[in-house]
C-alpha cells in the first residue's frame, strides 16, 4: 500500500473540493486531491454537465446581477477563455475545453498532487479525529493510504464522513425540528432526486433516430402526461434551434440516492433515450428532422444525499431573515428550489421555487464537522436543513464554501488547531480577511486593511467617470415595469431622462420611488414616494424628474417608471458599474412567501440614459478606492 503524506486531503474535486484545494495550496499547503472520478469538476463536468448556477441570474432570485467572486469566478472566467463563448451558453461542444480548463487550473498549481480515479473505501479514526483514509484507485489497482492532519469531504454523498462516524442527516426534517414553515408536518426519508441529462446537434441533412431497445415508449408510461406539461414545470423547450434536457427527468428521491444509484441511473437512461424518441420522431416537435442525439451523460447528477451536522445547522430562517453570522464566511442567494420527491412520477410541480429575496451569508460553523475534530465539509453536504439546502446545493455557492474550508485549513495549519477552534481561539475575523483579500464576498463586511500600509497612502487618477449616462442608443417602449437603482451620497434631489410619448395625447409618466435596507443586495423594498410627469403629444426629448428623497440605508434610491405603451425611455448598451436597471413587476406571491420581497426582479441588459443627477457627486473618484 502506497502512503501519501500531505498537510491536506480533499476527497472530491468538484467545483467545491477544486476550490477547496486551490485555495489551500494557494496558502503554501500541500494538498492531496481525490476524485473518483477520471475527469474534475463533478456535476460540472463533461460526465454530467450542469452550468454553474449560484447566487444570481436564475432560480428565481431577486439578485439578478450578484457575483460570487474568488476563485469560482476564476474557473468561469477560465472556461470562458478556453471556449471563447458566451457565458452561461453551454452545447456539448463545449465540454471537452470545460474538462482542460479544470485540468489546468489544478495541474498549473504545484502544491497539488491530484488522484484521479481514486475511490476512498474507509478511514481510520482514532480519538474522534481522521488518522488516514484508504483508497483504491482503479485502472491501475493500486491501493492507497492518505495521511494528514485536516481532511475535507467535497464528495457530494459524504463518502468520507460516512466512513469516519460523522453525524448527518437524511430527508425531510419535520416542520417543529428547525420551526420551518415550508418544511412537511413529519420527518420523512425523502430527498431530492437525480437527473441524466441529453444534448442533440444539428448534423445539417436529414437524419433518422431508431430507439433503443432498453429505452422507454415514453407514450406507454402512466406518467406520460407529465412530460412536456408546462403547468407543471416540465415543458419541452427547444434552446435555439437544439433540443437539450431536461432537469425535469428526476427520480430517486423516494429511494437511496446513495446505495440505489445504478437502479435510479438505469431507469433515467431508458426515459432519456425514450423523451428523445418522442421529440424527434411524434411530429409534435419543430425543426427535429436535422437534430441528432449527440450525447446523453451516463452518470446521474445527484442533487441530494447526507447532510452533516456541524455547530449550526442553516435553516429556511436563515436565508429567509438573512442572519448575520458573526462566522460569515460565503453567500448564496439561489432560490429555496426544492424538488418533488418523487419526480417525474409526481402528479404536482416538478419542483417548487420558494423565492428569497436577495443574497445571505453562510457561517463557517456549517462547515465542520461536529464530532470529527479535523473534518471540514464543503459543497452539498456541509449542515443545513433540507428546505436550506434548495438554495445552498447549486455550484456557485458549493463552490464558495470550498474556498473557505480550504482557507481555514491554511489557519488551522497555521495555529496547529481544529477547525472548531477558529472560532473559539478569535481568529474567526483573520479567516475572513484572508477570504476577502482573495476576492471572496462576504455580505455587509469591509475588508480590513492594514493601517500602517495605509498610514501614507494617497490615491489619485488622471481621469474619472461622470456620473452621467446621456448617450442614447434606441427607445425601450414601456410595455412594462422599469426600475434604475442609483447609489448616492445622501440623497438625490432630480435627474433627467429621455422620452418619447407617441400618441398625439399628453401622457402622464407614473413613477414609484423606493429605497432598500441592505448595502449588499440592490432591492427596493421601502416605499419612500411617488411622483407623476406630464409628457406632452409627440413629445420626444428630456425631462426632469423632481425625485428629491433621502436615500435609505443601503444608499441607493430606486425609481421604477410605470408600464405605459404610448412611452417610451431611451437607453444604451454601456455597462455602467453601480448602476443598473431591472425588469421589474409587482410580487404576486408576496401573501404565501411573506419575505419573498415586494417586487420580482429580472435582468435588463439595457441601461436607461440619464443626465443632470443633482446634487452633483463624485461617485467614481480616486478618494473612492479605499
Amino acid at each position: 500500500m502506497e502512503i501519501i503524506h500531505s498537510d491536506l486531503t480533499v476527497a472530491g474535486a468538484g467545483i467545491a473540493g477544486m476550490c477547496a484545494a486551490l485555495a489551500a495550496a494557494r496558502h503554501g499547503l500541500k494538498v492531496a486531491l481525490i476524485n473518483d472520478r477520471p475527469v474534475l469538476g463533478g456535476n460540472a463536468s463533461s460526465e454530467v454537465a450542469v452550468s454553474i448556477s449560484g447566487s444570481a441570474a436564475g432560480g428565481g432570485s431577486n439578485s439578478v446581477y450578484a457575483r460570487e467572486g474568488g476563485i469560482v469566478e476564476e474557473i468561469k472566467l477560465t472556461r470562458l477563455h478556453y471556449n471563447q463563448m458566451e457565458m452561461g451558453s453551454y452545447s456539448v461542444q463545449d465540454w471537452p475545453m470545460e474538462d482542460a480548463a479544470y485540468f489546468d487550473l489544478i495541474y498549473n498549481e504545484k502544491n497539488i498532487s491530484l488522484y484521479l480515479n481514486t475511490s476512498v473505501r474507509s478511514a481510520q479514526v482514532e480519538n474522534g479525529k481522521v488518522k488516514a483514509l484508504m483508497a483504491v484507485q482503479v485502472g491501475s489497482e493500486k491501493q492507497l493510504r492518505f495521511e494528514s492532519p485536516l481532511f475535507i469531504d467535497s464528495t457530494g454523498d459524504g463518502t468520507v464522513g460516512y466512513n469516519a462516524g460523522a453525524l448527518y442527516m437524511w430527508g425531510e426534517e419535520a416542520k417543529n425540528e428547525f420551526n420551518e414553515s415550508l418544511a412537511p408536518q413529519k420527518h420523512t426519508g425523502y430527498v431530492m432526486g437525480s437527473t441524466i441529462l441529453f444534448f442533440t446537434r444539428d448534423a445539417g441533412k436529414k437524419v433518422t433516430y431508431r430507439r433503443p431497445d432498453f429505452a422507454y415508449d415514453i407514450t406507454k408510461l402512466d406518467y406520460f402526461n407529465r412530460f412536456g406539461n408546462s403547468k407543471l414545470a416540465r415543458g419541452i423547450h427547444r434552446e435555439g434551434n437544439v433540443y437539450n434536457g431536461y432537469w425535469w427527468v428526476e427520480i430517486g428521491g423516494l429511494l437511496d440516492t446513495i446505495h440505489d444509484n445504478e437502479k435510479i441511473t438505469l431507469e433515467l437512461r431508458k426515459i432519456a433515450y425514450g423523451l428523445w424518441d418522442y421529440i424527434k420522431n411524434s411530429g409534435k416537435f419543430e425543426g427535429v428532422d436535422n437534430l441528432l442525439l449527440d450525447k446523453v451523460t451516463q452518470i446521474a447528477g445527484k442533487r441530494e444525499s447526507r447532510r452533516f451536522t456541524g455547530d449550526y445547522v442553516l435553516t429556511q430562517n436563515d436565508i429567509e431573515d438573512k442572519t448575520d453570522f458573526p462566522d460569515k464566511i460565503s453567500i448564496g442567494g439561489w432560490t429555496m428550489d426544492v424538488h418533488a420527491p418523487n419526480g417525474i412520477y409526481d402528479e404536482g410541480p416538478a419542483t417548487h421555487w420558494h423565492p428569497i429575496n436577495g443574497i445571505y451569508n453562510l457561517p463557517f460553523r456549517c462547515m465542520y464537522s461536529k464530532n470529527i475534530l479535523n473534518l471540514m465539509l464543503a459543497g452539498r453536504d456541509i449542515s443545513c436543513t433540507h428546505i436550506a439546502m434548495g438554495s445552498t446545493r447549486v455550484m456557485g455557492t458549493c463552490a464558495c464554501t470550498g474556498q473557505a474550508v480550504g482557507t481555514a485549513a491554511y489557519l488551522c495549519n497555521k495555529y496547529g488547531i481544529y477547525p472548531s477552534s477558529i472560532i473559539k481561539d478569535g481568529h474567526i475575523e483573520e479567516l475572513q480577511d484572508e477570504l476577502q483579500r482573495d476576492d471572496q464576498t462576504i455580505m455587509g463586511r469591509r475588508e480590513k486593511y492594514n493601517p500602517e500600509l495605509l498610514s501614507d497612502l494617497t490615491v489619485s487618477a488622471s481621469s474619472t467617470r461622470a456620473y452621467t449616462n446621456p448617450d442614447c442608443e434606441a427607445a425601450l417602449q414601456l410595455t412594462e415595469n422599469y426600475c434604475m437603482a442609483f447609489p448616492v451620497e445622501d440623497r438625490i434631489d432630480s435627474l433627467e431622462v429621455k422620452v418619447a410619448n407617441s400618441s398625439d395625447e399628453k401622457r402622464q409618466m407614473n413613477i414609484n420611488i423606493y429605497g432598500g435596507k441592505r448595502p449588499e443586495n440592490y432591492i427596493p423594498d421601502t416605499h419612500l414616494k411617488d411622483i407623476s410627469v406630464d409628457i406632452p403629444g409627440n413629445f420626444e426629448g428630456w425631462i426632469n424628474l423632481p425625485v428629491s428623497v433621502k436615500a435609505c440605508s443601503d444608499k441607493k434610491v430606486y425609481i421604477i417608471f410605470n408600464k405605459d405603451d404610448s412611452l417610451k425611455l431611451f437607453y444604451n448598451n454601456e455597462k455602467i458599474v453601480g448602476i443598473v436597471t431591472f425588469r421589474c413587476r409587482k410580487n404576486t406571491e408576496i401573501d404565501k412567501y411573506p419575505k419573498s420581497g415586494i417586487f420580482r426582479l429580472s435582468r435588463q441588459e439595457k441601461n436607461i440614459s440619464f443626465r443632470n443627477i443633482k446634487p452633483a457627486f463624485d461617485i467614481y473618484g480616486a478618494e473612492n478606492v479605499i
